[in-house]
């Protein structure tokens, strides 16, 4: 039995208390693991749902180094018994999911870096946050989240792990452009429901589903799991040991697991367009107005009437389909919600038919002064600017301290 009075073969209690801190002692066990690549690595989760519920839980206990959470929806009791981050009190105070799945995984490994954004993955999160992380985890229930996310990942070369639950079943597949895409594999009828979708200019009903999927934990714990595995691969760049190329089927009533080869791609796919080469610009926010950003390009592309080319129309009047009243506008057509469209109509509940709208923001916009932001650029966005010579990509590097992880 050890003296306790000679002090000899005593662990000091500073080094007792960092080995009782060392949340990789068990991961350093195994031969493969790389603990500098996991604690490096930045991981976006879009969605915080059942699914992105067991997604986060898993990578801040594997201590994945920052962890970016994306979600526009708040917590409701039907969450509840599929979310292992959620409690009663946050249905009760209306919480975001983002904000409280952030605050929950920090009470769960203090040693993780994480960041919220409660926005819509189409309109709120800049390309310049996608090319900033390792890999992106899709946690959604909607096809029209899923289009964008491809389409945003590919633009920038980053490989994205989608997940899907309903009933006891679940499905998973790995994205990488060059390899397999989501949009390729769309039928006409998806298709269709997606156009369908993407004109509607309300943010939940964009994004809502016709009565709500019913999961279970088990099916999200089956699939969260295995997209977190798919993500320690690609963070260790051992990307041949994927699912990359292949999708996965889980059906929990009989215990099936199938994995079949994804689609193969379309030439003429739109989520298969690259932005090779990005400029980056510190002395640019989304803060800047419009002549601002102009002033900066015609100096940075001299001669080459540059201009801004947006991936919506920015409304600039619309008339009453009733009154054929017509009004004068500027709003980006995504942010045009039924709230936001009732100082435009003369009845109440009045429909609007758009009769003016521009693509570009250039000398010719009716407001200048207005900034990026209002018109629906997020920060470290990388905006597409079209000129006498091709097409540039400047990134509104300036808002880099928007990104945040704590």
């Amino acid at each position: 039995m050890e003296n306790s009075s000679s002090g000899k073969g005593k662990l000091d209690w500073r080094e007792r208390f960092q080995g009782e801190r060392d949340w990789n002692e068990v991961y350093r066990r195994i031969s493969w693991w790389d603990t500098e690549s996991v604690g490096k690595a930045t991981v976006m989760v879009v969605g915080a749902g059942a699914l992105g519920n067991e997604v986060l839980k898993n990578l801040a206990l594997l201590n994945v180094g920052k962890i970016l959470i994306v979600d526009f929806d708040h917590i409701e009791y039907s969450n509840l018994s599929r979310s292992v981050l959620f409690r009663e009190d946050d249905v009760q105070l209306k919480q975001p999911k983002s904000f409280i799945a952030a605050q929950r995984i920090r009470e769960m490994n203090p040693h993780v870096k994480v960041m919220s954004i409660n926005g819509d993955i189409l309109l709120d999160v800049g390309l310049g946050i996608f090319r900033r992380m390792d890999v992106i985890i899709g946690c959604l229930d909607n096809r029209v989240a899923r289009l964008y996310l491809n389409r945003h990942c590919f633009k920038l070369s980053k490989t994205w792990i989608d997940g899907a639950l309903e009933n006891m079943h679940g499905q998973m597949a790995v994205y990488r452009r060059d390899v397999s895409c989501y949009e390729c594999q769309l039928s006409d009828i998806e298709n269709q429901f997606i156009r369908q979708r993407l004109s509607c200019p309300d943010v939940a009903m964009r994004n809502s589903n016709v009565g709500r999927i019913p999961t279970t934990p088990i099916s999200a714990s089956v699939i969260g799991a295995l997209q977190a595995q798919e993500a320690l691969k690609v963070i260790f760049k051992n990307e041949k040991q994927t699912m990359l190329g292949k999708r996965f089927e889980f059906e929990g009533m009989n215990n099936d697991f199938i994995l079949y080869e994804s689609a193969h791609l379309k030439e003429d796919c739109l989520s298969h367009s690259l932005i090779d080469e990005v400029i980056e610009a510190p002395d640019l926010t989304c803060k800047k107005t419009v002549s601002e950003l102009l002033l900066w390009l015609e100096k940075r592309f001299p001669g080459q009437h540059p201009k801004v080319y947006l991936d919506y129309e920015v409304i600039l009047s619309v008339v009453g389909k009733e009154s054929q009243v017509e009004k004068e506008l500027i709003i980006p057509q995504p942010h045009f919600s039924e709230t936001r469209a009732k100082p435009y109509q003369t009845a109440p509940g009045e429909d609007l038919i758009i009769t003016d709208s521009v693509r570009y923001l250039d000398g010719k916009f009716p407001a200048q002064d207005m900034t990026l932001k209002e018109l629906g650029i997020s920060e470290l966005h990388i905006l597409t600017i079209e000129t006498d010579e091709g097409f540039e990509f400047v990134e509104l590097t300036g808002d880099l301290p928007h990104l945040v992880f704590s």
